[in-house]
């Protein structure tokens, strides 16, 4: 490779989701600094579109969210000749499957610098011991084979180095961001809520409750509903806001449809693969997240930014979005009474969610930028670069 030639990197997800539109505005960021940016994930619309829209080169892979071990292994000598054809100098890996799979072949292939970013770890604290612990055995090697692991959560850092995933010297903390101009309080004017409101089927007089995120049961859908119509009676302005896109790929079992929730349709505007995501939240009143399950998750620091008061279950990445008491409130995961009680709470009184809002805006202008992440990366890319790659210059930061 040419000394002066821009860096060959390879993002790899499992989830095409991942590449857009989560790793979007990052991959835009590296790339105008000058590294050649490759994708490549399970073929899906979503990556389709950050192909056809930012004009990145991506190609699908014979991956799979589900555990197989054959089609794994076959999965594993594409990657592995998929990157070695490639000439890539870097691999950067996201999504369970997507490192463990894409830094092995990565390493097989002899590609210079692997590394990976942490979106969260797959095992949690409710999981049975048996499974809990092949999940922690599964991280561990997938580490073994990183140059480095960037870490979103800070409490997964901590959890890496308990359970002897990655020590110190394997591990940072990256953080997790967002767009802070594009998600922001007052985004429309009272006119023009009232207007995107209308557009959406949403009554002059809602207050409204919303939720983003997969349509999977472990997202908190089957709680979310369940809180929420026992408060439809008591509130009739309540009106819900229900957000998401189903992957092509997600397991049966896992999928939920919130058109069998048994929501009136009167009372719920449901919604699917929406671009207008900043707008939507401007809509909202109240946003809830009673997920089982997170690594950081945006929707939250998309809600804060947005100045709303908010609802999450207290496990790990909703915890780094949401303060209690002072930007929302927090449940146990699974307890339906809980949550409609604080959703009661909230609808009752409007000063309160105003506080929490203003808070929450301020706690995602402190802790949420994404241009902060983006430097991180490069940051890393660049000690990797000089430690691994002699003769070659890592384009620099501003």
């Amino acid at each position: 490779m040419s000394a002066s030639a821009p860096i060959r990197v390879l993002h790899l997800s499992a989830a095409d989701s991942m590449l857009y539109p989560i790793l979007r505005d990052q991959l835009v960021f590296l790339r105008n600094l000058g590294y050649d940016i490759h994708t490549a994930s399970i073929d899906g619309p979503l990556a389709r579109r950050l192909r056809d829209e930012d004009k990145f080169p991506w190609s699908p892979l014979p991956l799979t969210r589900e555990v197989a071990p054959w089609r794994d292994w076959k999965s594993l000598r594409y990657v592995e000749k998929f990157c070695r054809d490639g000439k890539f100098e870097i691999v950067h890996t996201h999504t369970p499957k997507g490192n463990l799979i894409g830094q092995w072949a990565a390493r097989r292939a002899g590609v210079p610098i692997v590394l990976q970013t942490l979106h969260g770890f797959y095992f949690h604290e409710r999981m049975r011991a048996p499974l809990r612990r092949l999940w922690v055995a599964i991280e561990r090697f997938s580490a073994q084979h990183s140059d480095h692991v960037l870490c979103q959560n800070p409490e997964d850092v901590e959890t890496a180095k308990k359970e002897h995933i990655a020590g110190p010297e394997l591990i940072s903390l990256l953080g997790n961001g967002i767009d802070l101009a594009r998600f922001k309080p007052r985004l429309l004017s009272d006119m023009h809520r009232d207007e995107y409101r209308k557009k959406l089927g949403i009554p002059e007089e809602a207050e409204v409750v919303g939720m983003c995120g997969r349509f999977v049961a472990e997202k908190g859908y089957p709680e979310f509903f369940k809180a929420a119509g026992q408060l439809l009676a008591r509130f009739p302005t309540l009106h819900l806001l229900v957000v998401g896109h189903k992957l092509e790929s997600e397991r049966v079992r896992g999928r939920f449809d919130p058109r069998d929730a048994g929501v009136p349709k009167e009372r719920m505007t449901l919604l699917f693969d929406r671009d207008d995501m900043a707008e939507l939240y401007a809509c909202m009143d109240i946003h809830v997240l009673p997920s089982h399950r997170e690594g950081f998750p945006r929707a939250l620091m998309e809600g804060a930014a947005s100045g709303l008061a908010q609802i999450a279950t207290n496990i790990r990445g909703c915890r780094q979005c949401l303060e209690e008491g002072v930007t929302g409130f927090f449940v146990e995961v699974g307890d339906v009474a809980a949550l409609a009680a604080r959703l009661d709470a909230l609808m009752t009184d409007p000063g309160l969610r105003e506080r929490f809002g203003r808070a929450a805006r301020l706690k995602a202008e402190k802790e949420f930028d994404q241009q902060m992440v983006f430097k991180r990366v490069a940051a890393c890319y660049e000690k990797l670069i000089a430690a691994k790659l002699p003769g070659r210059q890592a384009p620099r930061a501003p």
